[in-house]
């Protein structure tokens, strides 16, 4: 009709693809300076609750502060880079999906690795051998430092998506789905089986890392970036568990709706899409914040007497 623009979704996902790019490469470029990461080290500091301390220490944490963003943003072009290479090989940039595949791709596979890479690649803070040396009494499990019900959720999500791909296989045997939807379930299914397992040994990797510290506030940071590393990969395992869930979710709905119209379109269409989104708030929304029990004695709020005065 006059005055109507229609732009094909080819175009439009390499659009978005090519602006996508632009923000890894000028982080790459704005971060190229050493000196990089003093306002940003300030801002973490305030966030968190925890000073910064002497000037080595405020030292290695921007390093820390600028290797994760280098690392998050070349994975990130990777990421673009393979994307692209599916985008030009296949018909997925036709697909109005496409970049939710891209943004399951970015979250579950760039920034779940890069943050188990930079987190044991080094240490934190190299005290002097003759410097003091402070430690926790016991170790801490994942669960101290990201909750528990953050450390389930990839596991109850595997164990519904388990329940529904039962469903689907009882609605294949009786003709309601086509069998070929069995073989994307299993793919999406094995892909999170191995997602899960592959993050539980990268989390263990990451909590036998020692963490040398002189004092209690490098070890509180030190703990700050270790809980940030671990709810990432724990954020990737729930995502990846996602998928299996949403996709059987789709195939039996779209099994129970007799207007739903057939193919693979159908089906991502009733895709549970917001369910990503929604695991990246829920383990994103306490980054860069530790856990009470893990602050420093000095730092926790003071306690109260039955009297209600401070003790």
């Amino acid at each position: 009709m006059p005055g109507s623009f229609y732009m094909p979704m080819e175009i439009f996902n390499g659009i978005a693809l090519a602006l996508y790019a632009l923000v890894p490469i000028a982080f790459l470029f704005v971060t190229a300076r050493p000196q990089w990461g003093a306002r940003r080290v300030a801002q973490m500091s305030m966030r968190a609750r925890l000073p910064v301390g002497f000037p080595s220490t405020e030292h290695s944490i921007r390093v820390r502060t600028r290797a994760l963003t280098r690392a998050n943003m070349w994975g990130l072009l990777v990421a673009i880079a393979v994307v692209g290479s599916m985008f030009i090989l296949t018909p997925l940039g036709a697909s109005p999906y496409f970049l939710w595949f891209f943004a399951i791709a970015i979250f579950f596979g760039v920034l779940t690795i890069s943050a188990a890479v930079v987190t044991t690649r080094e240490r934190l803070f190299s005290p002097a051998p003759a410097a003091p040396r402070v430690a926790r009494v016991q170790s801490l499990s994942i669960g101290d430092y990201i909750g528990q019900w953050r450390v389930w959720t990839p596991t109850a999500l595997l164990a519904a998506a388990g329940l529904l791909i039962v469903a689907v296989v009882a609605t294949v045997a009786v003709g309601a789905v086509a069998p070929d939807q069995l073989a994307w379930v299993g793919a999406t299914a094995a892909l999170a089986v191995a997602a899960v397992l592959t993050g539980r040994a990268a989390e263990r990797r990451v909590l036998s890392q020692p963490q040398p510290a002189s004092d209690t506030v490098e070890l509180a940071w030190d703990d700050l970036f270790r809980k940030d590393a671990l709810s990432t990969l724990r954020m990737g395992a729930a995502m990846a568990a996602w998928l299996p869930f949403g996709l059987c979710v789709a195939i039996l709905l779209r099994a129970g709706l007799p207007f739903a119209s057939s193919g693979w379109e159908a089906t991502l269409g009733l895709f549970p899409w917001w369910g990503i989104p929604v695991l990246q708030v829920v383990y994103l929304l306490g980054q860069g914040q530790l856990p009470a029990a893990l602050y420093p004695e000095f730092l926790r709020a003071p306690a109260l007497a039955p009297e209600g005065e401070p003790a």
